[in-house]
């Protein structure tokens, strides 16, 4: 099918679509239509889906079988025509049919709002302010600590049982008198305080010494992942058998042979050093972009469409949403909070319009540089991918293109070159010196100093400026 389409401009990020479809697509649709309906509507006489096209037309009417033929091409034709153009509609289409010719082309047009573009401002000679790679105070310690934590050794002790020492114990689970077989075990070990345990397990056991009982009730909530346990109130009845002691084992060499595939504690710990380092490197390297892409952004001008704040909202709380604990639910999480659904999306639309408007920004800079990515450039990517994630590169190309995803990603990878370009044409400066700019400058100075000069004649007018006067956005460089 060849149909045609013709792209009209129209105020508030609208276009209108004339589109044009050829008359033996249509007569084509139409009979698959006819034919649908004849494996559904029952003809005298004939078996279902025998029956002749004329008689199904006689039996359910011209007018049913255009709305049936309608029904499953209108919205082909559409995607077509935005195919053919290349749009990128941001919302559902307002389709207008007047009717379906007997001969000749059908006619139609759609109404929709497309994805506007961002209009950029002049972000050459931009300086932005970028931090110096430092590694977080402790982060090597905790790391060394862990390594230790994870060599530790557990010694039995006779003493009462306290935080982080792992308990033996024996728990049976009772409801009105009887016994909840999910609620019980045997030999079961856990340490004190390691997060594994039911807050009330925690309070009762620490302080208990082997040989002793204990039982206490613990409350489930209604929305409990485990049916059985579902708002049911558990009497336990909990008995330590054994306390065992972690014991850490020294910073040492012998530490690094255990742990690691070095033979010293000094190479373990400039290998622990240098991939913090790459960490903390990478973050700054992200701050920076992000500044790039908010400068850059602050210097472009973009109508953001209701609709793209509200569809990025719709994806921040389905994200929200799905990163919660499997037991908690969506609307007992925005309850906890103490604020409705309503507060939160008016909370969140102004990160979320400020989000849009970035990727608009960044796609206007792609386009205005001209930047593509070529299919050797996907290829590789995808063949790092796999191999980051122990897939095979083959299966996984072939899945992205039989699943839309190819498409996605070039996109993905064109922004992604984009934002590269960007950073690349910004001046870093230290961020001191950033944040001090920022102090001795704002707009709301510009402003003051206008309305100042409104009131009060300005007796240096046509002087040059005072020697060492600190450059500002706005001033001739």
């Amino acid at each position: 099918m060849t149909l045609t389409a013709e792209v009209t401009s129209l105020e508030e990020n609208k276009v209108r679509l004339d589109v044009a479809v050829p008359e033996d697509e249509v007569q084509r649709r139409m009979e698959r239509a006819i034919r649908r309906l004849g494996r559904e509507v029952r003809v005298p006489g004939f078996r279902p889906g025998k029956a002749p096209a004329e008689v199904i037309v006689q039996r359910v009417g011209h007018d049913a079988v255009v709305q049936e033929m309608l029904r499953g091409a209108l919205g082909d034709w559409y995607s077509e025509a935005v195919t053919e153009t290349g749009i990128v509609p941001i919302d559902e289409p307002d389709l207008d049919l007047e009717s379906v010719p007997d001969e000749g082309d059908l006619t139609f047009t759609a109404t929709v709002q497309v994805r506007p573009k961002a209009t950029l401002g002049d972000w050459s000679g931009l300086e932005i302010g970028k931090a110096e790679v430092e590694l977080p105070e402790g982060a090597l310690d905790a790391q060394l600590q862990s390594l230790r934590e994870r060599a530790a050794s557990l010694v039995p002790v006779e003493r009462a049982a306290g935080k982080g020492d792992f308990v033996i114990i024996d728990f049976d689970g009772t409801l009105n008198g009887k016994a909840v077989r999910q609620a019980s075990a045997r030999d079961y070990a856990v340490e004190l305080g390691g997060g594994r345990l039911l807050p009330e397990f925690d309070q009762r056991l620490l302080g208990m010494s082997p040989g002793e009982t204990v039982t206490f009730p613990v409350g489930y909530a209604a929305t409990d992942s485990r049916p059985e346990l579902q708002g049911k109130s558990i009497e336990y009845t909990v008995t330590l058998k054994g306390v065992q002691e972690k014991v850490l084992p020294p910073l040492d060499d012998d530490l690094a042979l255990a742990v690691s595939e070095f033979d010293t504690l000094e190479e373990l710990t400039a290998d622990i050093t240098s991939r913090l380092e790459a960490v903390a490197s990478e973050r700054v390297d992200e701050l920076f972009r992000r500044m790039v892409i908010d400068a850059v952004s602050e210097r472009s001008t973009v109508d953001v469409p209701q609709v793209m704040t509200d569809r990025r909202i719709g994806s921040i709380l389905q994200q929200t949403a799905q990163q919660l604990p499997e037991n908690v639910s969506f609307e007992d999480y925005i309850a906890a909070t103490g604020r409705t659904i309503e507060q939160v999306i008016e909370e969140l639309r102004p990160d979320a319009e400020m989000a849009v408007k970035r990727e608009l920004v960044v796609e206007a800079v792609a386009e205005s540089e001209a930047i593509e990515v070529t299919d050797e450039e996907m290829e590789e990517q995808v063949r790092q991918d796999a191999e980051a994630s122990g897939r095979a590169a083959d299966r996984l190309m072939h899945e992205l293109r039989e699943h839309g995803g190819w498409d996605a990603l070039r996109q993905d990878m064109r922004l992604r070159k984009a934002v590269d370009h960007l950073t690349a044409g910004v001046t870093a400066i230290p961020m001191a010196q950033a944040e001090a700019r920022e102090r001795l400058w704002t707009p709301e100075d510009d402003r003051k100093k206008v309305a100042d000069k409104a009131a009060t004649p300005d007796d240096t007018e046509g002087k040059p400026a005072a020697a060492g006067k600190l450059w500002t956005p706005g001033d001739p460089r």
